[in-house]
């Protein structure tokens, strides 16, 4: 019987051992997986980010007047709001309140709004807000300011909790030289919400109002103001932005 052929000079054959065969097909698959939980919350954070936007229009009709007792005063204001490039109705806002001149400058306002939502799936959604707020009004040679501090208490008919939330607003009313009856005037308004509720309200940032625009007093007791205000609203799935054609009369009597 012939001879094994003798290994061939300078290889030496070693055998691999199993576990390190298995060791790079497992760093690969932890790799791949590491990949895919990044693209996942990559997405997942787009997604939350997401913002949609939409054209409304709001008309705001509001009235006052002074009450028999002294320094007291009344206020009523209609808030018809359109959604959907201004063609569905959206909601309709109802705010009476009482309010009590402390100073020429500051006042203490009571107040109730009802705000009737429509929902895009039929039929509608009622909430109930008690207020309270303080309004600290400034002349300047130039320009009038205005805060206006506004705490409510909102209960909505489909949950259980009492929301909390409260609105900051500062307001910039400038006449123009040549025609003082037409000014030009700008306003922010924060909006922070105290509590979580179990129908929808988290605990932070709720949104932000923008307006820009034009106010022209016809008389010293009707005025028109118009422009374009800007809705950022946060909620726990979309961030939305509405593009709103905001038109307010204001009565005084």
């Amino acid at each position: 019987m012939p001879a094994a052929a003798p290994p061939v000079a300078g290889i030496v054959f070693i055998p691999q051992s199993p576990l390190k065969l298995a060791l790079p097909m497992k760093r690969t698959t932890t790799m791949a997986k590491s990949a895919v939980a990044a693209l996942c919350a990559m997405f997942t954070h787009a997604a939350a980010a997401a913002t949609e936007d939409d054209n409304r229009l709001w008309f705001n009709l509001n009235a006052q007047g002074p009450l028999p007792a002294a320094n007291f005063g009344w206020y009523m204001e209609l808030q018809p709001r359109w959604r959907d490039d201004a063609q569905e109705f959206d909601q309709m806002l109802i705010r009476p309140a009482l309010f009590y001149k402390l100073t020429e400058r500051g006042s203490l306002w009571f107040g109730y709004a009802n705000v009737n939502t429509r929902r895009a799936s039929g039929g509608s959604t009622e909430e109930h807000r008690l207020w309270q707020q303080f309004t600290y009004n400034l002349k300047l040679p130039t320009v009038s300011l205005q805060s206006r501090t506004r705490l409510e208490q909102r209960d909505l008919e489909t949950g259980d909790d009492l929301g909390h939330r409260v609105r900051q607003l500062v307001r910039v009313t400038r006449p123009l030289a040549k025609t003082p009856k037409l000014s030009f005037v700008a306003w922010n308004e924060l909006f922070i919400n105290l509590n979580d509720t179990d129908w929808g309200a988290r605990s932070g940032f709720d949104q932000n109002r923008l307006f820009l625009g034009m106010g022209y007093n016809f008389s010293a007791k009707v005025r028109a103001e118009t422009g374009y205000l800007n809705q950022y609203v946060h909620t726990a799935t979309v961030e939305r932005q509405n593009h709103v054609l905001s038109t307010v009369l204001s009565l005084n009597f």
